[in-house]
């Protein structure tokens, strides 16, 4: 498959999550927001887990490019306190979508797809067991939460509430650096 066709479809899977609001990604909607028949579809993805665990794949890829970009240095140069800083940064300006989420919840739902997430997670964000990472991962599931709140809006977050919080994550970031 060429690779803009496997791109374009996983982008298509996205965005029909992102519309309807978290229900199941099927062949059908997908093929048709991407203007393939199922079976073309289903040619390039042989089964649901397959295009399932493609698009886990490319949201963590996008995810990773742009977490990157926030942090202006090469991952391998970067502290779990600038990496942790450019989460929130990446989720402060919308970079974790709805749509994501709904992703997220299906590999935590499905185990059999979790794999690259808790690989994503471990590369990223390893708070380790030691006392003095505790802030840090105050911060980073201070943001998940927040992301989770809006994505499911389970909380009502204003948008001043939303910018202090963010701003206390980053003073909190700051001071246990």
């Amino acid at each position: 498959m060429r690779s803009s066709s496997r791109t374009d479809i996983l982008a298509a899977a996205l965005r029909v999550v992102d519309a309807a609001g978290g229900v199941d990604i099927t062949y059908e909607s997908v093929a048709r927001e991407v203007g393939l028949s199922k079976a073309g579809l289903m040619y390039h993805f042989p089964s649901k887990d397959d295009l399932m665990y493609a698009v886990i794949e490319h949201v963590i890829d996008r995810w990773k490019v742009e977490l990157r970009g926030t942090l202006g240095r090469s991952f391998e140069e970067s502290t779990l306190a600038e990496r942790v800083r450019a989460f929130v940064e990446f989720a402060a300006n919308g970079g974790a979508t709805r749509g994501e989420f709904v992703v997220f919840t299906e590999a935590v739902r499905r185990p059999t797809l979790s794999g690259p997430w808790l690989e994503y997670l471990r590369e990223w964000f390893e708070f380790g067991s030691e006392t003095d990472t505790a802030s840090l991962l105050l911060v980073w599931l201070a943001t998940n939460g927040l992301w989770i709140a809006e994505a499911t809006n389970i909380v009502a977050v204003s948008p001043a509430q939303r910018q202090a919080l963010i701003s206390r994550s980053l003073t909190l970031i700051g001071s246990s650096v």
